[in-house]
């Protein structure tokens, strides 16, 4: 069986769909972290994204990106870290690592690739 670690807001509709094809039609393992519950930190994040850039899994999107007027803004890795830290709804979502293969947001074909 695949494994995947899965980190996810258990409120995000997109998050739970995604749970469901990764257990349900995929058959995969995963090692679920709810970070709404659980918010992840600094430390953590770096452990995450060290082998890949965090401001390519910010969400410009999101309320939360909105509301902190970060549009136009240059961010550098510690400091897109730092954001994603104090406030995780800036992440797309769910984040799905397979490896090091992260794949962000409900992408059917690229969970697949990551898990076969």
């Amino acid at each position: 069986m695949a494994k995947a670690r899965f980190l996810w807001k258990s409120t995000c509709s997109t998050c739970r769909n995604a749970r469901a094809f990764l257990r349900e039609e995929l058959g995969a393992e995963l090692d679920e972290r709810n970070y709404a519950k659980e918010p992840f930190t600094l430390a953590e994040l770096k452990q995450i994204f060290k082998d890949a850039d965090p401001r390519e899994f910010i969400n410009p999107k999101s309320e939360a990106f909105k509301a902190m007027g970060l549009k136009g803004e240059t961010l550098t890795r510690e400091r897109a870290l730092e954001l994603i830290a104090g406030q995780p709804n800036l992440l797309k979502r769910p984040l799905t690592i397979v490896g090091r293969t992260m794949v962000a947001g409900f992408d059917r074909d690229r969970l697949r690739a990551a898990l076969s």
